[in-house]
């Protein structure tokens, strides 16, 4: 089992819904413990391709729909800025675009 899959089983079993969440540092000595070297960075990594949430708690394993739509609000939060951001730099620098994708993500 890979560590993607070894976290993924982890918070399926034990890590269900946003109050059973487990933080970071704890996730990484578990896996530490388990054998696996692996940096902060490379967990984030990790565990951003997976199909669970974060919050203020952790990492959890979503099991509820308000759960689902909290993340999805969080979500959002982060993007707009960040959208807002790519407009500014790319309004600066029109010579930079190609005219025919003008999307954020081609």
């Amino acid at each position: 089992m890979d560590l993607s899959e070894s976290i993924l089983a982890i918070l399926r079993s034990y890590h269900r819904g946003k109050a059973r969440a487990i933080t970071r540092k704890a996730l990484l000595t578990l896996c530490y413990e388990a054998g696996y070297q692996v940096s902060d960075r490379e967990l984030r990594a990790i565990y951003a391709e997976l199909p669970v949430c974060t919050s203020d708690k952790g990492i959890f394993w979503p099991e509820t729909t308000a759960e689902l739509d909290e993340y999805r609000r969080y979500l959002k939060a982060k993007a707009i800025p960040l959208f807002k951001r790519w407009n500014r730099v790319a309004a600066a620098h029109p010579e930079l675009i190609d005219t025919r994708q003008k999307e954020l993500f081609p």
